[in-house]
């Protein structure tokens, strides 16, 4: 796999583990009140993980994409 591949592959895995860590953010809070300065801290981790990790994905696939296209004939 080259470099670029891996690092989208790696973005990916990256996204995929922020989305599920704040689905089971979520689902804790629907459950259960979680309160407190810990909670509110570990919310904006994950929602700043997820956003770090969706605009990784968003430029590999954009250089991906121009890369590919600047080799075409």
């Amino acid at each position: 796999m080259d470099t670029g591949a891996y690092r989208a592959a790696r973005a990916a895995d990256c996204l995929k583990a922020a989305f599920a860590v704040a689905v089971a953010m979520n689902l804790a809070e629907a459950l259960w009140e979680p309160d407190g300065v810990l909670w509110t801290a570990a919310r904006a981790a994950a929602s700043v993980l997820f956003l770090v990790a969706l605009v990784a994905c968003v430029v590999l696939w954009v250089l991906r994409r121009r890369r590919s296209r600047s080799e075409r004939p």
